[in-house]
């Protein structure tokens, strides 16, 4: 039962200080448990007190179920821990810990140390204009200073290391418990052991331990950081209520209990999931477990969807209550809550299954790195070496456990319960709010009130930083919103997008509407590339929307040069999915003003006719509503009269949001990408993706008629295109690997991650690096081929006409390259088999083939040189006509399907969706 209670004065509420900002004075929004900031009292200090308790310091094994409360371990109230696992307060600080995302396994490990070092009181007038400014509920009355620190160290799976690391950690923790200022001294050998940890997370109340990753670092650090009483940070609040008046809800403990144990029981093993899909399972995407792990992340998803909606309904009844008693019914932890919990189960078990086929395929013995390795080898185990793994753990007694037989998961269908998807691509120039309207458009498909919206959490997808005047004295105010991953939301001149992004948005009807977001563009037009290549793997465009400024003197040129890029690319016909939506509207009453003139005048002048521009695909927006919810989020308080300016700003949005989209559903049709329409840019984005296919084609054409000749007739190589799930690339500095294939050498696909422009698998620069659609393997048939010598041979010829064709149209027609691409793909193909026939000592069959090479790579440029002259080379219909008969070879056909699947997977990571845990 919720209890509405108005604390009496003087009645102290302990906080954990999660946001160590305070100061004595600060208002507190027990509701929210988050300081308003800018907000504050006049105040003095009371008292100030050292303290020389003990510090506290504990370590607890993984794994963790849902009976094991890690907020608790650290000490956070009932209330406070209840507002971070809904995400209603900010989890930063200590509480951070929260986000932890990779796997908690029976080799994690939580180092907790906290100490008291002094404690301020002070003495608090409130003032009556301050009463008036902010609806906090609190004030800071009483601080308490001190260390809060949690590591999660992730130990080696060696069990006999990894207990000597535990015994290590013991006598660490056993140092800082009795408190002495002198530091543990570690051993070499015991320097040496910790050095083994795969793994540490550090979270603290204090930011520079937040930043050592280093064991014995943290220990000196914590040792001489404990005598520093001045230099540590707030650990407790101490909340003295306001006023009579203001009331705010507090949860019974039974009531409070019962929601958190309904929360951890999924939130547990859904990040378990996660985890374990994520960061475990990527480096086997690439052999015969790859449709099953693929399969088991979109069930995750779908479990994900279901648990966010259920926490979404315990929030909005929490923040919405407005003091009504609160009836543990209402919350509905009944029998239709038995389905997720039994699909997590099964997810569990599959999981552990896969993981069993892991583990067996991982002890197989591997060679060496430096030697050659034959044709059974595959690629999955090579690509091993790219994430370090943990071994399979035992789930506890609460999930499934590993079962001996594979039983396939149960799959929900991934489709909506209606099939449409709206597919709708953003253009727009650095400075125009895209990224704002992005995330204001989630909030008004959200919520259908503003007092919905202002009430709940504010919903960001895309990290934001912006200025706001606030306050009397309109001073200027920073608001940072969101966590950044390749946005460069700090830099005020750039664009926040930083690559194209789909947001995707389920409707009432269970149809899908996908925002692809784009980084802005500007006058080189650099990004247009980047979305052309991107919204290629659609089938089909619903809606183009410009995103304009009203009000302008003049247009940016990139408008001209956008639409008549997007018309070459897409064909005349593509302006009929046009439309546009003015941003910041509020100062021209919701009009287009100004720039409505000049867009006009700009279409009169473009060589397309009926570009349509009228009010009904006009939509107007302001995103001031969204600013203002965002900053209340951050703790500012406004004058009663913003708010209803921003609630007018709000209604009008959101009506216009509701306009776009039924316009989208009712009176566009869709823009098939897929058939009916020409073009230069795409016959050259086709033409990129055949380059590879056709000289590994021409390769292994080669090599089997090199086989025919020299070996045997009744032997063929087959390649074996290989799906990828993640992005990869090949380097072209490390050491080549070669592996056998029958008496014939191959330089073997060796995937490379790079993340945050850094090579994980090997110190060479990412610029040495080429990134690939997808891998290949290979295998010896003790058949002959399919085709007799002579049609080998013509086969060779189409493809060397193939080239030719495509060549001349990459450099002369589409202008998009000032070098032969196909000539030095096959010049590098040439200095990879002269490679084997140095390394490798059976080498007969690599000698014959660089010669062949050499001898196709004379005959295509001699062929090049005559066919130019020809009237029909470049015709775009003859150059579609040869990407048809490129498709209809059997070897490229499959290496094309290979690209297609991957870049279906690659796009569904690209695709976000609103749900966090």
């Amino acid at each position: 039962m919720v209890q509405n209670q108005t604390p009496k004065s003087g009645k102290d509420i302990e906080r954990k200080a999660i946001d160590s900002f305070g100061i004595l004075g600060s208002f507190y929004d027990a509701r929210r448990d988050q300081i308003v900031k800018h907000h504050q009292i006049n105040s003095r200090i009371q008292s100030s007190e050292l303290f020389s308790s003990s510090p506290f310091c504990t370590i607890e094994k993984g794994p963790i179920d849902e009976h094991v409360n890690l907020l608790r371990l650290i000490g956070i109230q009932n209330e406070l821990r209840l507002n971070l696992l809904l995400d209603i307060t900010k989890r930063v600080g200590i509480a951070a810990v929260l986000n932890y995302s990779r796997r908690i396994d029976e080799f994690t490990r939580f180092f907790y140390y906290s100490k008291i070092t002094r404690q301020e009181r002070g003495q608090l007038v409130e003032e009556s204009e301050n009463s008036q400014a902010t609806d906090a509920t609190h004030l800071i009355s009483t601080i308490e200073f001190g260390i809060d620190f949690i590591a999660v160290l992730q130990l080696p799976s060696e069990k006999k290391v990894s207990k000597k690391i535990d015994e290590i950690l013991n006598k660490i923790r056993h140092t800082l418990m009795t408190d002495h200022d002198n530091p543990l001294v570690l051993m070499n050998d015991e320097e040496h052991l910790l050095e083994k940890l795969v793994h540490i997370t550090t979270y603290s109340n204090i930011s520079s331990l937040m930043a050592i990753s280093n064991l014995s670092d943290i220990l000196c650090c914590l040792t001489r950081m404990k005598t520093m009483v001045n230099h540590c940070h707030p650990l407790t609040y101490y909340l003295q209520s306001r006023a009579s008046h203001i009331t705010f809800p507090i949860l019974s403990n039974e009531l409070s209990e019962q929601i958190e144990r309904y929360i951890l029981q999924f939130r547990t093993p859904i990040k378990y999931l996660e985890a374990s899909l994520n960061q475990h399972m990527p480096e086997y995407l690439y052999g015969h477990l790859q449709d099953r792990i693929y399969q088991a992340r979109q069930h995750c998803l779908l479990l994900k969807d279901d648990y966010i909606q259920a926490t979404k309904r315990i929030r909005q009844l929490l923040l919405t209550s407005n003091g009504t008693q609160l009836d543990i019914q209402q919350f509905d932890f009944g029998e239709q809550n038995v389905t997720l919990k039994t699909s997590i189960e099964q997810l569990m078990k599959e999981i552990a299954n896969i993981e069993a086929l892991v583990q067996y395929d991982t002890n197989i013995e591997s060679p060496s790195d430096h030697e050659t390795i034959t044709e059974t080898d595959s690629l999955s185990e090579m690509s091993n070496n790219l994430v370090t793994t943990d071994s399979a753990v035992e789930i506890s007694s609460s999930s499934s456990s590993l079962s001996s037989e594979t039983n396939p998961i149960p799959q929900k269908p991934v489709v909506p319960r209606s099939n449409e998807v709206y597919n709708v691509l953003l253009l727009g120039e650095t400075g125009v709010g895209k990224s704002l309207f992005v995330n204001a458009f989630m909030n008004y498909l959200t919520y259908d009130r503003f007092d919905q919206a202002e009430s709940d959490k504010t919903a960001v997808l895309i990290p934001v930083s912006f200025q706001m005047t606030v306050g009397e004295n309109a001073e200027e105010k920073t608001i940072e919103f969101g966590d950044s991953d390749n946005e460069n939301f700090r830099q005020r001149d750039q664009s926040v997008t930083q690559h194209c992004k789909t947001y995707v948005f389920h409707l009432d009807d269970g149809s899908k509407l996908c925002l692809i977001d784009t980084p802005a563009i500007n006058q080189d037009n650099h990004n247009l590339e980047e979305i052309f290549q991107y919204i290629q793997h659609y089938t089909h465009i619903n809606a183009i929307c410009f995103l304009l400024k009203p009000n302008l003197s003049q247009l940016n040129p990139f408008v001209r040069s956008c639409l008549t890029q997007l018309f070459d690319y897409l064909g005349a016909n593509i302006s009929r999915c046009l439309t546009f939506c003015f941003t910041n509207t509020r100062s021209t009453f919701f009009t287009p003003g100004n720039t409505a003139p000049l867009l006009n005048s700009l279409f009169d002048s473009l060589p397309f006719e009926n570009i349509p521009f009228s009010s009904e695909n006009t939509f107007c927006f302001d995103s001031e509503a969204f600013r203002y919810l965002v900053a209340r989020n951050q703790g500012l308080s406004f004058h009663p009269k913003e708010k209803s300016n921003y609630e007018l700003s709000w209604s009008t949005s959101l009506n216009e949001s509701h306009r776009l989209v039924n316009y989208i559903r009712t009176k566009l049709t869709p823009y098939s990408l897929t058939t009916g329409w020409k073009s230069i840019k795409h016959a050259q984005f086709q033409i990129n993706h055949l380059i590879r296919p056709l000289v590994e084609t021409v390769r292994n054409t080669l090599r089997n008629i090199t086989l025919w000749n020299i070996e045997s007739p009744n032997q063929s190589i087959e390649l074996r295109p290989i799906v990828i799930h993640r992005p990869i690339y090949l380097c072209l500095s490390c050491p080549p690997k070669i592996i056998k294939v029958g008496n014939f050498g191959i330089i073997a696909d060796v995937p490379h991650d790079i993340r945050r422009a850094c090579c994980t698998s090997c110190q060479c620069s990412p610029n040495k690096h080429i990134p690939i659609d997808y891998l290949l393997d290979y295998k010896l048939l003790n058949r002959p081929s399919t085709k007799q010598i002579s049609e080998l041979k013509d086969q060779l010829a189409i493809l060397r006409d193939a080239c030719i064709e495509f060549a001349y149209f990459l450099r002369h027609v589409a202008c998009c390259t000032k070098q032969n691409e196909l000539l030095v793909q096959l010049i590098r193909m040439i200095e990879q088999e002269t490679y084997i026939c140095r390394r490798s000592e059976t080498n007969y069959l690599n000698v014959q083939l660089v010669k062949e090479l050499v001898q196709w790579k004379q005959r295509y440029e001699e062929r090049t040189s005559n066919i130019i002259s020809k009237d029909e080379h470049g015709n775009l219909n003859v150059i579609y006509q040869w990407i048809e008969s490129m498709r209809e070879l059997p070897m490229m056909n499959e290496q094309l399907n290979a690209i297609g699947k991957s870049q279906e997977i690659l796009m569904k990571q690209h695709e976000i969706q609103p749900m966090q845990i």
